[in-house]
């Protein structure tokens, strides 16, 4: 968990992203549909021999944010993993690995999202991860890259990190477009 959220500050750190608001731009409130497509990454993964391996999952993703001021929206995240997959089973303890079937997981997450300048936004929120072969509450971190493209639309890319509370962590990078309400 310390390497997302070293990699989540230096990213904060690192973003070349104004501070400062132009004096001409005015804001008013407005919602967002964004539709992306992504790539899981789960690292506790398990292979089809049982072996532990590196997960690279595709996903889709569906967001929907109310931004209220210029600098904050809250909004409700979800993504789909388009693949079954097993992951290591952290509760359980013994010699050999014993594992969790994930069958196309759907995560939901309520996130607040703040835009310290004109294209990056810092994601945090918490929700759930929903299969039928089990249910885990999550925590969501994220940071995305917003280009205008024309008053009604934005192109956005972004990296995320789910940390699901006793069961196995995920980031996602992915790419999108958002109409603007």
């Amino acid at each position: 968990m310390r390497n997302y959220l070293l990699c989540f500050l230096l990213l904060i750190l690192f973003s070349n992203d104004s501070m400062a608001q132009e004096a001409h731009d005015v804001f008013h409130p407005h919602h967002t549909l964004g539709l992306y497509i992504s790539h899981t990454q789960v690292i506790e993964g398990v292979d089809k021999d049982g072996h532990k391996n590196w997960l690279t999952l595709p996903s889709w993703g569906l967001d929907y944010n109310y931004k209220f001021s210029s600098k904050w929206a809250i909004g409700l995240h979800n993504d789909i993993i388009i693949e079954s997959f097993e992951v290591e089973d952290h509760l359980n303890s013994g010699e050999q690995i014993k594992t969790l079937k994930r069958v196309h997981p759907i995560a939901s997450a309520v996130m607040a999202s703040f835009k310290p300048g004109h294209h990056f936004n810092y994601l945090f929120g918490a929700g759930g991860e929903f299969a039928s072969t089990g249910n885990f509450f999550l925590i969501r971190i994220g940071t995305e890259y917003e280009y205008h493209i024309n008053k009604d639309w934005e192109f956005n890319a972004n990296l995320t990190s789910d940390f699901n509370i006793n069961a196995y962590n995920s980031w996602a990078i992915g790419l999108g477009i958002t109409r603007i309400f």
